[in-house]
């Protein structure tokens, strides 16, 4: 709601700048304004009004005029390629994403007078390294740092030792503003402090999106019905996943072994993909206590249907392809349609299917039932979350940096990221355009997904679960149940300290 407000606002701000700047100035015949010109009214084709699309490149934000006097801008990243270029990019290089990168940093250079600079740390592998030199550097006061974003597996660990400013007390962060997305701003909220932010001032979120890719020749070949109806008629459930799936399978090689070079209704995989489902489902595991704080509250019966379906879907379907790692190659599946469906992510879509020869559709994981409200979509760890240390230079700063940084990406990264190489470049037909639209309007990134590792992992249920081929979330929520209860009592505990 209040990004729809935002919106309008800035469609009201845009509409009023079109009539102020008018050749014909405040004098104007309102009757001219709509004046219909057309050649059967003697005109030309050139004299007809071209109908004004809007160009969001425009939209303003509330940063008043800034200027830090030349100061260096330190941003502390995750050392992956992924993570660092969403960061900055060096120079101009004729790539677009990463030009824009470099243009979206200059801009904001120039207007707030800051030289931004990127420090690459670990990558995901050696992170937990990564953590420990922050928690030395910040509780030593060096300074080395003016923002940090941070992978959210591991980042939020340092958040419960007070080494991040709470964002509800700092200045110049516009959470109406479309570039925030909203379950962080109020899913991280932990008695009203908030320590993480993210939107389109981190292209991981998009890239990490979680979804089902479908290879369109195999969907001909098979006779499915048009898939895209399916999803947009709130049909696309687990179960109809399952029956869809259940009858496609091939023995290709003759081997009569059941592996990934066989031809399958559906590819997966049991751990990082089972993720998926959880906000595909809308899971909530936890309430607020009257002071704000996260409370672990599960809906039982609820999981344990949602656990039923997930594991019918991979080990009771003759159609799917689950494997026990971390991810399965896509490219050597849908792009040698090899496979009517698999789960992924954008970023895997991005690298491989860019040039498969057949056509492909993305589409977003799909509803526990049709009874669910609307669908949700995983951002996989891999996103990075912003965040102050308590050891900056100057918050302030740090502060006008990122609302520039993320109001700018908004306008003009995003648009690239997204629209141009997504949604034009590797989509092959307007359906696909619109599903990445609605898949990116329901992300949800929620607490007990993103603190999982530090309130003792009640979000990995799935991935816990499925590669063990097991099905029984009632004996395994009541082994577990006590521990997390507790752990997050105590993480939570740590919060209530800080104050």
């Amino acid at each position: 709601m209040k990004k729809t407000v935002s919106l309008i606002l800035c469609f009201l701000m845009i509409a009023g700048l079109f009539v102020s700047c008018s050749e014909s100035g405040t004098n104007a015949d309102p009757s001219a304004q709509t004046q219909d010109v057309s050649p059967a009214d003697g005109g030309t084709a050139e004299d007809t009004p071209a109908e004004t699309e809007y160009d969001r490149s425009h939209v303003p934000d509330n940063l008043p005029a800034l200027d830090f006097g030349g100061e260096t801008v330190v941003i502390h990243s995750r050392g992956d390629s992924e993570s660092v270029n969403e960061v900055v990019s060096e120079e101009l290089t004729g790539e677009a994403v990463a030009d824009s990168v470099y243009e979206r940093n200059e801009m904001v250079s120039d207007r707030l007078n800051v030289k931004i600079e990127c420090f690459a740390g670990d990558g995901w592998e050696n992170y937990n390294s990564t953590v420990s030199a922050l928690r030395s550097s910040i509780m030593s006061a060096d300074g080395a740092y003016d923002i940090i974003a941070g992978w959210s597996a591991r980042i939020p660990a340092l958040s419960l030792e007070g080494l991040f400013l709470d964002y509800n007390k700092l200045p110049y962060i516009d959470f109406g503003q479309p570039w925030w997305n909203d379950s962080v701003t109020s899913e991280l909220q932990i008695g009203n402090k908030l320590y993480f932010i993210t939107g389109d001032i981190a292209r991981t979120m998009l890239s990490a999106m979680c979804v089902y890719a479908f290879n369109q020749k195999v969907a001909v070949d098979e006779q499915i019905e048009n898939l895209y109806d399916v999803v947009n008629e709130h049909r696309w459930t687990i179960d109809y996943v399952y029956d869809l799936t259940s009858k496609i399978h091939a023995d290709s090689d003759g081997n009569g072994k059941a592996d990934q070079t066989d031809y399958w209704g559906l590819v997966t995989s049991s751990v990082n993909d089972a993720d998926g489902y959880m906000q595909g489902s809308l899971v909530s595991m936890v309430d607020r206590d009257e002071e704000g704080y996260p409370v672990l509250s599960v809906d039982e019966e609820f999981m344990a249907e949602l656990v039923t379906k997930v594991y019918r879907l991979m080990w009771e379907n003759e159609g799917c392809y689950a494997i026990t790692g971390d991810g399965t190659n896509i490219k050597d599946t849908l792009a040698q349609d090899k496979a009517l469906l698999a789960t992924t992510r954008m970023v895997a879509v991005v690298s491989n299917l860019g040039d498969m020869e057949s056509d492909y559709g993305i589409l977003p994981y799909p509803l526990v039932n049709e009874n669910q409200e609307h669908y949700g979509t995983r951002v996989q760890d891999a996103v990075s979350l912003w965040c102050v240390p308590i050891d900056a230079k100057n918050s302030d700063m740090s502060c006008a940096v990122m609302e520039a940084l993320a109001a700018q990406s908004w306008r003009t990264t995003t648009p690239v990221y997204f629209d141009m190489a997504l949604k034009s470049r590797y989509s092959r037909d307007p359906e696909t355009s619109a599903m990445m639209d609605l898949i990116k309007d329901s992300v949800l990134i929620n607490f007990e997904s993103l603190y999982n590792e530090s309130i003792g992992n009640p979000w990995f249920v799935l991935r816990t679960l499925m590669p063990q081929k097991k099905d029984n979330f009632a004996s395994y929520w009541a082994s577990n149940k006590k521990v997390i209860t507790k752990t997050m009592e105590k993480a939570m505990d740590k919060i209530r300290s800080l104050d």
